[in-house]
């Protein structure tokens, strides 16, 4: 009998709960009830990472005058290039970077302490653009601001194309610029701290955008975050981790998305994919995937040093001692040889039909080449 009662009593308090819930449902059941969305609180960055973006002001810049880099010595220089190429730049200086910028490029030249923004046109005239006396990590074009934007340890500078007045539109108290991608005003830059371990595993790099002179974290807590590219709308891709990956993220931070579990530099972004080198230790390959991930591609199985694409196709150059740039077609199954070079490869730039590259010699002569 005992048990009898205690079942009724379970059965009677079930309906009133029952009852109970359907006269008050749940906040969340009301909100799928009218179609309200579901509010996910933004994430608080670490401490750490908040200490990273802290900004000092600037100070007064101070580049070198452009006439204490002898461009003109460079010029006067002959030496062996590529097949097809011919030579406008050559001598002992250290090739750093090399951006195409339309009619002609920018390249990163280090001599004596002092790196120099070069820019050459296609006939071959150059003009120094100015002279830092800091070292400069990353440089890149922004074709709808027609300027250049560069990292200098802890700040991010930029003066336009034609020259003029050099600009810092960011510095940073505790952390270095180590890559940067700029498109209509808008710089995406990645961070690691100044006093840290370069090649430390630890995720105490970010990666941030930066608008009219506001600073906003949009990837926390990375392993050497670099190789950083935006698509001048919504969207950065960097490289980071160890090993490394390809991560894809939002401009405004709200996510972050591994998209190629094993990636690394050279890496480059097309509108509808981004390709970039798988560093497979016994065989290194250049892959093509979706800029959302998803099914990838082979493009080449080479080790891949440089690259660049266009139209669809991927130009690029291998690494050893007897280095070839070749071209791959959007369908092609294997690349075509374009010719072998001599020395290293310290940069590949490809706009139209012309072909630029940045090659240091066994006696350590840079030369800037062009086809």
């Amino acid at each position: 009998m005992r048990f009898l009662v205690a079942g009724l009593v379970l059965i009677a308090l079930g309906v009133g709960l029952t009852e109970y819930t359907r006269r008050h449902p749940s906040e969340a059941k009301k909100a799928e009830a009218t179609g309200a969305k579901k509010v996910k609180a933004a994430p608080t960055a670490p401490p750490t990472m908040t200490a990273l973006i802290e900004t000092v002001a600037p100070a007064p810049d101070t580049a070198a005058p452009t006439d204490t880099f002898d461009v003109e010595s460079l010029r006067a220089a002959k030496g062996e290039v590529a097949p097809g190429f011919s030579s406008l730049l050559r001598g002992a200086v250290k090739g750093r970077e090399l951006r195409a910028i339309g009619d002609g490029v920018v390249v990163l030249l280090e001599r004596t302490g002092a790196s120099a923004l070069v820019r050459v046109s296609r006939a071959g005239e150059p003009t120094v653009l100015s002279v830092r006396t800091e070292p400069v990590s990353s440089v890149t074009f922004d074709p709808k601001g027609d300027r250049l934007v560069w990292g200098e340890g802890g700040s991010v500078k930029s003066m336009a194309v034609s020259g003029g007045e050099v600009k810092t539109l960011l510095t940073f108290a505790r952390a270095l610029v180590t890559s940067v991608a700029a498109h209509g005003g808008t710089v995406v830059a990645a961070l690691v701290p100044r006093d840290g371990d370069p090649f430390a595993a630890d995720p105490n790099g970010a990666v941030v955008s930066l608008v009219d002179g506001e600073v906003k974290l949009i990837a926390t807590e990375q392993i050497r975050p670099r190789e950083v590219l935006f698509d001048g709308k919504d969207e950065a891709f960097f490289v980071a981790g160890y090993p490394s990956g390809l991560t894809r993220v939002a401009l405004d931070g709200s996510f972050t998305a591994r998209i190629a579990e094993r990636a690394d530099g050279p890496v480059a972004l097309e509108p509808g994919a981004i390709t970039y080198r798988f560093p497979q230790a016994s065989s290194p390959e250049l892959k093509r995937g979706g800029r959302s991930g998803g099914a990838v591609k082979t493009v080449a199985r080479v080790d891949a040093e440089w690259l660049a694409v266009q139209d669809g196709a991927v130009r690029y150059t291998t690494t050893g001692i007897a280095p070839r740039l070749f071209e791959a077609k959007p369908d092609a199954e294997t690349g075509v040889e374009l010719a072998a070079l001599k020395g290293a490869v310290k940069g590949l730039a490809w706009v139209g039909e012309t072909t630029w590259l940045l090659t240091v010699d066994d006696e350590g002569l840079t030369t800037l080449q062009v086809k």
